[in-house]
């Protein structure tokens, strides 16, 4: 083989899961399979410029000259293979991974740990997951192909690789984008990837690490500054051997409501949390019988939702947890450890235990990486000794002032540090001396930035949970007034009061939690805060806003993580306008939220937040933005089974809409009230609704809320027991759908009523077919509630398809599902016998409680695995 790229290359080795299994099943007929994967893959390989150097079976090993053209093969594959029509009527999954390294040659192939390291990456992938090393993530985060993007999935150990690799998948738009964890020989480390090294501190290391093998609470406490979050990263990361299942970072920084932690806990265990299911019971249940170590930090802010963790060791006694908080938390069991400052030098003593001190150590460290020249010298080793004496040690502290050597030498630091420490330490005279001390530090830095880099620097703490560069520069400096948003960020990086998330592809830039707090006084003091906070919930109300026609369609999934990476900010736009009596604001922005509410499994508190938008007194005018809330609370509390909360709301909202003559707005109140009237036993008076909705819809050209009418008057007929004229309306509301193709919500919805009329006419295996379809259409708005319903739908065709045992499994798993849930959809939806009670006239009683017994045992993935494997 002639003409290999040499130099820096990246390897891309891919195969299909399952293909002995499926060779087996095909026999003869898997050649077809095989050439047609074998042709997509070339192709995609000659589109991304790159070389095929060998094939073995179904494997593909291929070299590209640069990582974007690596990636860009990738995904083209994919998307041929996943819209491909293969002749055994299923899809055909590939894994895939890549590295970038040398590309060493030794005759016509190549040599070396990066061929072996991109095999061991891409032999711990799924099928239709892409997985690429950190080597290659770094070149290509800011050259993706469109509607990609790239997912941070931690440290792993992989076969015959002596250290752990950062690995990382592809997000394809349209493409299936949840896979379990990568097939390592351990699991999965969620810890931030610090961007300083770790300096000293054994002692403290080597005691939590004593107290967590011991102990299954452990709590670092010590005023901000002190450097428990650092202290807890190392330590977990040398412990995380001894969990298999995980060891998981949860930053509690950007909340203060204390029945949030259970929401962020799930979110850092990478959780999906289904509607109407209770968040803590999708933790506890995924963490039941798992070895878990979770580190959480900043605590001291939400104290309350102690209670979680209490449930969370209590239920899962292979958990162990790692705490840090200005305060304990007070739970029994609990070991606290206080976490004192470094260990003060002596600046007149012995210059060799100098050298050796830590916080000396700290400060070279810092200090060098700001001006790699810098170096602590016998004529300056007092002085930086002096230095970090005067600031008590504390790590933060000496990390702020080491952040001036660039400009000031380590005199005239001290100098400066002598001359503003004495005033500036006078703060609270209740606060800690070393709290004090922090403090300063921080007001020393603050006052050393230009005017300008300070206004920027105390506006962008309105930011909660940190901020992508674009909407830093948006709500700190619109007018661009203070100069470019992206040397702004870097002067405040290298004066240590940001830092870049280093898990994030979007360039997002967070605050210590510390420093924080400072920015917000100091923006407070400065008489600005009204006008920032109220960009910062401008900014988030038009992200809102932006996203909502998308949550119910085929680019969902995307939306709804954007969402979740910024729903710290909404939430801090939505208290701000709630606390100032914004209404205007707070109904524009609680409004389009509740899709992603509802989706992600935050009913209770999207309720609260609409409550409490309406609830205000410039709230409660007849206005589209009342309307508007007043529905998304309805369609919470329909969810949560509170139908006469729905209808009240549902009604009022209809009643601003006609007043108003929004004419638009009235089709979809119309179909909403009529839903809500439709399960409360009111037929005559749905089915009017149903017809004007479907009058207005046509008048007005709105294709789907004609789908969404027809599909309520086919819901009327088939209650009724009209089934010929439900399945004609329902088929209606169907083609609808399809043609406006943008609300997969309403496809699907359309899809599950046809099936359970296919039941009722006695073609189960099409009914069961359809449901399946239904619950790949729905997308994440397919969640608990729904989902729990349609096995109790599967239980009944189990029965018609003379499955009784699968029956009782099915309705087991939907029994235990919606005692969870609190709720699902109304019975007038699925007018058949109880599945049980169906299996139990053909089982003997052992039979039946034992299938019973494993099917309330299923979680929702596994429930949902079981209905989907072959009958």
């Amino acid at each position: 083989m002639t003409d290999l790229p040499t130099g820096t290359v990246t390897f891309l080795f891919t195969d299909i899961e399952g293909s002995t299994k499926l060779l087996q099943e095909l026999g003869e007929d898997y050649g077809a399979v095989q050439d047609d994967h074998m042709r997509l893959m070339r192709a995609a390989i000659a589109e991304g410029e790159g070389t095929e150097l060998r094939t073995e079976g179904d494997a593909f090993f291929a070299v590209f000259p640069s990582a974007p053209r690596a990636v860009r093969a990738a995904v083209a594959a994919q998307r041929a293979l996943t819209a491909h029509p293969w002749s055994h009527g299923r899809p055909l999954r590939v894994r895939m991974g890549m590295h970038t390294g040398e590309g060493r040659l030794g005759g016509d192939d190549y040599l070396g740990i990066a061929v072996n390291r991109a095999a061991r990456i891409a032999a711990a992938g799924h099928g239709g997951q892409v997985l690429l090393s950190e080597a290659t993530r770094s070149l290509v985060e800011n050259d993706l192909p469109d509607g990609v993007s790239v997912r941070d999935l931690g440290g792993h150990r992989l076969k015959d690789l002596a250290h752990p690799e950062h690995l990382f998948d592809l997000v394809i738009e349209g493409l299936p984008s949840e896979f379990p964890t990568p097939r390592t020989l351990e699991a999965p480390i969620f810890l931030p990837a610090l961007l300083t090294s770790f300096v000293g501190r054994e002692r403290a290391l080597e005691a939590i690490t004593g107290l967590v093998n011991g102990t299954r609470l452990v709590t670092l406490t010590g005023p901000g500054g002190t450097g428990k979050t650092r202290l807890a990263i190392e330590a977990a990361g040398r412990l995380a051997e001894a969990f298999p299942d995980g060891t998981f970072f949860v930053d509690l920084s950007p909340i203060t409501d204390p029945r949030l932690v259970a929401d962020t806990i799930a979110s850092a265990l990478r959780l999906r949390t289904e509607s109407g299911l209770p968040v803590l019971d999708i933790v506890t249940d995924h963490l039941r019988d798992r070895a878990v170590l979770m580190v959480m930090d900043n605590f001291e802010q939400v104290l309350e939702g102690a209670d979680t963790v209490a449930t969370i060791l209590r239920t899962a006694p292979r958990v162990r947890v790692l705490v840090t908080s200005r305060s304990p938390l007070g739970l029994s069991g609990e070991r606290e450890l206080p976490v004192p400052p470094l260990e003060l030098p002596d600046p007149r003593g012995d210059p060799v235990m100098l050298r050796r001190s830590e916080a000396v150590a700290l400060f070279a460290d810092r200090g060098a990486a700001v001006d790699p020249s810098f170096s602590v010298t016998d004529e300056t080793l007092p002085i930086v000794a002096e230095i970090c004496a005067r600031l008590d040690g504390l790590p933060l502290a000496i990390e702020l002032a080491a952040s001036r050597v660039r400009v000031l030498p380590p005199r005239s630091l001290l100098e400066q540090l002598d001359r503003r420490l004495p005033m500036l330490v006078g703060g609270p005279r209740d606060a800690p001396a070393r709290q004090r001390t922090l403090r300063a530090a921080i007001d020393w830095s603050y006052d050393l930035l230009e005017e300008p880099v300070r206004v920027f620097f105390r506006r962008l703490s309105v930011f909660a949970g940190g901020c992508p560069l674009e909407a830093a520069g948006e709500v700190a400096d619109p007018g661009r007034e203070l100069g470019d948003a992206i040397e702004l960020v870097e002067v405040l990086l290298q004066h240590s009061l940001v830092h870049r998330a280093p898990d994030e592809t979007e360039g997002r830039i967070r605050m210590l939690e510390t420093i924080r707090e400072f920015g917000l006084e100091r923006l407070r003091e400065s008489g600005e805060a009204d006008a920032v906070r109220e960009r910062h919930a401008g900014h988030y109300l038009d992200l809102a806003e932006q996203a909502e026609p998308y949550l119910t369609g085929p680019d969902q999934a995307r939306w709804l993580d954007l969402l979740t990476r910024e729903h710290d900010n909404l939430r801090a736009a939505l208290g701000w306008a709630i606390d100032s009596e914004r209404g205007d604001i707070a109904l524009r922005v609680a409004a389009p939220l509740w899709r992603f509410w509802y989706a992600r499994g935050h009913l209770d508190e999207a309720r609260r937040w609409l409550e409490a938008a309406l609830d205000l007194r410039p709230s409660r005018a007849g206005t589209t933005a009342r309307a508007r809330c007043l529905t998304a609370l309805g369609g919470i509390t329909y969810w949560q089974g509170d139908f006469e909360a729905s209808h009240s709301a549902y009604e009022e909202a209809l009643g601003i809409q006609l007043e108003l003559g929004d004419q638009p707005a009235t089709v979809q109140g119309m179909f909403n009230l009529a839903s809500a009237k439709a399960v409360m036993g009111d037929p005559q008076g749905a089915v009017s609704l149903f017809q004007d909705s479907l009058a207005t819809a046509r008048q007005l050209g709105d294709g789907a809320g004609e789908g969404w009418a027809l599909w309520g008057l086919g819901v009327a007929s088939m209650f009724g027991g009209d089934l010929p004229g439900a399945r004609k309306l329902l088929e209606e509301s169907l083609r609808a759908f399809e043609e406006v193709r943008v609300d997969t919500w309403g496809l699907g919805n359309a899809i599950a009523l046809l099936a359970s009329l296919s039941a009722q006419r006695g073609d189960p295996v099409e009914a069961r077919r359809g449901i399946l379809t239904a619950i790949d259409t729905w997308g994440e708005q397919g969640n608990a509630l729904v989902i729990a319903s349609q096995l109790r739908f599967l239980a009944i065709l189990a029965n018609n398809m003379g499955q009784p045992e699968r029956a009782a499994r099915l309705a087991g798993a939907f029994a235990s599902l919606r005692e969870k849930v609190g709720g699902h959809t109304p019975d007038a939806f699925f007018p058949f016998p109880d599945p049980r009670e169906t299996a139990a006239e053909a089982l003997d009683e052992e039979t039946l409680e034992r299938a019973w017994a494993e099917g309330t045992a299923m979680s929702l993935e596994q429930a949902l695995a079981y209905a989907r494997e072959e009958w």
